[in-house]
């Protein structure tokens, strides 16, 4: 069995500053308390890679971290830079690379075994770029019936906002979403932050909700 997790990362303009810090805070965290607990307690018979992607001026999306056995995975995040966050936010286009990834589209053939994957986005929700917008993917995403969609709607989805404003936290909430036995465990699709990385670490039942979606059979 195997299992693909997927962070997308805002890289934009929007981001520069403590957005980023919090950026930064979140996924040392990850490697420092998530990816070791995963690797503990994770089934033999279970194979989880991560890919991490950002996303940010004319539609471009970059590999921040390729696609790695958990096994071989870097435990260590190495810093995003202040000058690694500019231009726009082409959330729709980062969300289609990961849809055409699911099937295939970046990495080799589709695996049947596969699980239904974990995307992460983390944003300050402005979007921008047309090469398809956030709201048409997510408009096809629900509605659509193509095999690529259905595969993207059948992953467990969550969206992190940092210091977001009303439009933001309205947009992002479209992107989550959990099982309904995680809800009725007390998590959530959509995380909220300020914009200061201290803020992070009272979250841990986002980190729990990490590793027991990604450990689904554990």
């Amino acid at each position: 069995m195997n299992k693909t997790v997927y962070f997308l990362i805002d890289c934009s303009g929007s981001m520069r500053g403590k957005r980023g810090d919090v950026v930064n805070a979140l996924m040392e965290e990850v490697m420092r308390t998530v990816v070791p607990e995963i690797l503990a307690e994770k089934l033999s018979d279970l194979k989880i890679q991560f890919v991490v992607l950002g996303f940010a001026g004319a539609d471009s999306v970059k590999v921040i971290i390729p696609k790695f056995d958990l096994d071989s995975f870097p435990q260590r995040w190495y810093r995003l830079s202040d000058e690694s966050f500019a231009g726009g936010a082409p959330t729709g286009r980062a969300i289609q690379a990961v849809i055409e990834d699911i099937e295939c589209g970046l990495h080799g053939d589709i695996d049947p075994d596969a699980l239904p994957p974990f995307i992460i986005l983390i944003s300050s929700g402005e979007h921008t770029g047309s090469n398809p917008t956030y709201d048409e993917v997510m408009e096809c995403a629900v509605k659509g019936s193509i095999k690529e969609v259905i595969s993207f709607r059948r992953a467990d989805r969550v969206a992190i906002g940092i210091n977001v404003d009303e439009k933001g936290y309205n947009s992002l909430k479209k992107f989550g979403r959990i099982s309904k036995v995680m809800e009725e465990c007390g998590f959530s699709a959509y995380y909220d932050f300020p914009a200061q990385s201290d803020a992070l670490f009272e979250s841990d039942a986002l980190f729990e909700l990490m590793c027991r979606v990604i450990l689904p059979l554990s």
